[in-house]
């Protein structure tokens, strides 16, 4: 008989996590907005932001398994335990998803604002950036933490968007500090957005056994280029971006089927219950 992990617990980690990010975010909020002027080296603060589900995983499952579990999530993180194929679609699918959008923009005669994309010498960089301050230390949280009890309790489709859902929510301060991606962007088309991109990620973590490693290398991914791909400028371009995104999810939601988003039940990644 199974194990469920406390619902608190699950909980407990969205309320830590949300807490430290948006305490980082809120001087910049608060600036952005002509509330409170700062000085300029205040918005630094906002750089850690990202590490708030970081935090929060680490402190909890120190908690809950010592440093043995510590040290067991963080291993989690560069993990190569999986079969590597999948790093095929981890690596590819989103500059896939990419190259259909611009496709379909260019067809449909909508020009693609290249003015908000970082120049190509510029785009490695940019990727370790994104990579060390934004991909790894979210998903610890998000996929290292908080998905393996929620696939315990519920279908992978039904875990994936509830997570989409609490993911993209933890995005808002962003959206009213002036200069970010989310701030070009209505809320609610970034929170779907969200929730069809924690779809592929449930796919990814089920049939990878849980590698952290991989929601890492593919948050980066996916992030780099949607910085290449300018398509989030203009209103249309979004909708064209998240048709495709949604258009594969389901194609892939359909082949690997909703309650498992896996082909082999018994290989797919549950959490332990000592695990956090």
């Amino acid at each position: 008989m199974e194990t469920k992990q406390p619902l608190g617990k699950t909980v407990s980690f969205f309320v830590i996590a949300f807490a430290i990010s948006w305490l980082l975010w809120l001087p910049q909020v608060l600036d952005s907005n002509d509330l409170v002027q700062f000085p300029e080296f205040v918005g630094i603060l906002g750089m850690f932001a990202p590490f708030g589900p970081f935090v929060a995983a680490l402190w909890l499952t120190g908690r809950q398994g010592g440093l043995e579990g510590v040290k067991r999530l963080l291993k989690r993180g560069w993990s190569l335990d999986f079969d590597k194929r999948w790093l095929l679609p981890t690596v590819l699918l989103m500059p896939a998803v990419g190259l259909v959008t611009l496709a379909v923009m260019t067809l449909v005669g909508l020009p693609i604002e290249w003015e908000f994309a970082p120049p190509w010498q510029a785009l490695v960089p940019t990727f370790i950036v994104i990579l060390l301050l934004n991909a790894l230390p979210e998903e610890y949280g998000w996929r290292g933490y908080a998905l393996g009890p929620m696939l315990n309790r519920s279908s992978a489709l039904a875990a994936s968007l509830i997570l989409g859902l609490l993911w993209g929510l933890w995005h808002l301060p962003l959206h009213f500090i002036e200069g970010t991606v989310q701030s070009a962007i209505p809320v609610y088309q970034f929170v779907i957005q969200q929730m069809v991109l924690a779809v592929l990620y449930t796919w990814l973590f089920n049939n990878t056994r849980g590698a952290v490693s991989v929601a890492i290398l593919f948050h980066a991914v996916a992030n780099i280029v949607g910085a290449a791909v300018p398509y989030w400028t203009t209103d249309l371009g979004r909708w064209i971006g998240l048709a495709v995104l949604a258009a594969t999810t389901a194609v892939i939601v359909l082949i690997w089927r909703p309650q498992h988003l896996s082909r082999s039940v018994t290989g797919r990644y549950r959490s332990a219950p000592d695990e956090f």
